[in-house]
Order: structure tokens, then C-alpha cells, then sequence
């Protein structure tokens, strides 16, 4: 399983614009360099009233489907 290590800085305002529009996906790059989208929804654990701060651990299957997350 492949997995790549962002880090997510989402003000609150920037992360519900995002929420609520169609597009419903976030674009990262990887610490090493890779670009990296994934749907915005799977850090709704992760939102405080600040928006969404941190090191993130994506994880994806060997088709490069998102598998999971975890905050570092």
C-alpha cells in the first residue's frame, strides 16, 4: 500500500468554501514532491473551529485509491 505524508494548512473559512461547492476535493503536495488530491470529506474529523492544521499520513490501495488518513 502506497502512502504519502501532507501537510495540511485549511483555514476554516477556505475549508467550508471548499466544502460546499461541487468540486469536494482538496489538492496537496507531498512532502516528497508528489501532487495529490483526495476528497475533502475525509477531514471532517480533523476540522476545529480554526479549520483543518497538520500532518496528515494518506493512505492508498495499489490502484491509487484513497484507503484512509491519520493525523501524524
Amino acid at each position: 500500500m502506497q502512502s504519502l505524508v501532507v501537510d495540511i494548512n485549511l483555514p476554516r473559512d477556505r475549508y467550508l468554501t471548499i466544502y460546499h461547492t461541487y468540486v469536494r476535493q482538496v489538492r496537496a503536495i507531498a512532502r516528497d514532491g508528489q501532487s495529490v488530491r483526495f476528497p475533502i470529506s475525509v477531514l471532517q474529523p480533523f476540522v476545529t473551529t480554526e479549520g483543518v492544521h497538520g500532518t496528515f499520513l494518506l493512505r492508498f490501495d495499489e490502484s491509487n485509491k484513497f484507503k484512509g488518513i491519520e493525523q501524524l
